[in-house]
């Protein structure tokens, strides 16, 4: 009788036991929230931010390096004859006639001029005819015309007369084409380098002189026009050449490369607007240097960029 009345007794502590324990509390895991078109995701904590590492985006000195054939069209020397003149070898007999012939129009034209001045003064005292004030004048205009006609042709072989007789002695004056999508980095005065074919092992320094007028229908070329030194005259008419250009085009706006993602051939990054925000832009984007890459617009200078665990980002904002 004494045992049943223990067991019971130990039966009901056990009982009595297991209504106390208290039951384990389920803590929901905190997510972030994101917003309905995926453009903002807004973490609970700072903690989970924490993983999101960002730079600032910040402009930078870009610079742009490519190369064009070239070849030396013309040398500049001093006249002996006329030293206030230049003669100019081109390496093209044909423009050689053209500045020849652009020369003496120009001496032509000085002494029409003249002469219908004077016949002029003559009709106006009576001792000349009005016939021979217009032929005087279609003189003129004619030998104007001829001008115009070989100074277009010199043009279109990337050469200015009036540069041309003001060059300096001693120079010779290297033509290149570069595709018409560089234009907007070349300007007259630009350095570049030169390698001649001749002297491999030798740069040569230049600077270009002039900036062609047009674009070739055909290839999108233009041409340049780049003056080099040659007092020890080694360089001559019709030498091959590589030129070098280094372009600065300006201070741009630059992100790291991890800080991008492609979707649907959109570009975008991640921005953090406040402690626990981050805002996704859709960005247009330039060259990449480097592990940096332009970005055009979309960035303000300074924003915070993330540029660590973006796919994450990615995944959250575009669902996959």
């Amino acid at each position: 009788m004494h045992i049943r009345y223990h067991f019971l007794f130990l039966l009901a502590g056990l009982t009595l036991g297991c209504k106390d324990k208290p039951k384990p509390v389920v803590t929901a895991v905190p997510r972030p929230t994101v917003s309905t078109d995926g453009a903002q995701v807004r973490f609970p904590d700072t903690v989970m931010m924490r993983a999101f590492a960002t730079s600032p985006a910040r402009p930078e000195a870009i610079h742009t390096d490519f190369s064009a054939p070239g070849h030396v069209a013309a040398m500049v020397m001093r006249s002996v004859e006329n030293p206030s003149e230049r003669l100019v070898l081109f390496d093209d007999p044909g423009l050689s006639d053209n500045y020849s012939a652009i020369l003496q129009h120009r001496i032509n034209i000085q002494t029409l001029r003249g002469s219908l001045e004077r016949i002029r003064d003559l009709q106006a005292h009576g001792a000349a005819s009005g016939k021979e004030v217009i032929d005087a004048q279609t003189q003129l205009a004619n030998e104007e015309a001829a001008i115009i006609a070989d100074e277009a042709t010199l043009k279109q072989a990337g050469f200015d007369p009036e540069t041309l007789r003001k060059a300096r002695p001693n120079t010779i004056l290297v033509v290149c084409e570069i595709p018409e999508n560089q234009l907007s980095s070349i300007k007259k005065g630009v350095p570049c380098t030169l390698n001649f074919t001749a002297f491999p092992n030798e740069r040569f320094t230049g600077r270009i002189d002039a900036v062609n007028d047009y674009v070739d229908n055909t290839t999108r070329q233009i041409k340049l026009r780049i003056a080099v030194d040659n007092t020890d005259g080694r360089l001559k008419a019709g030498m091959f050449a590589t030129v070098q250009f280094g372009v600065l085009e300006g201070q741009l706006m630059t992100v790291s490369r991890d800080a991008i993602v492609t979707v649907q051939g959109r570009d975008y990054v991640f921005v953090q607007t406040d402690p626990k925000t981050i805002e996704r832009r859709a960005v247009q984007l330039g060259q990449q240097r480097n592990d940096r890459v332009v970005v055009q617009s979309g960035l303000r200078q300074n924003d915070a960029v993330v540029d660590e665990n973006v796919l994450q980002l990615k995944g959250l904002s575009f669902g996959y």
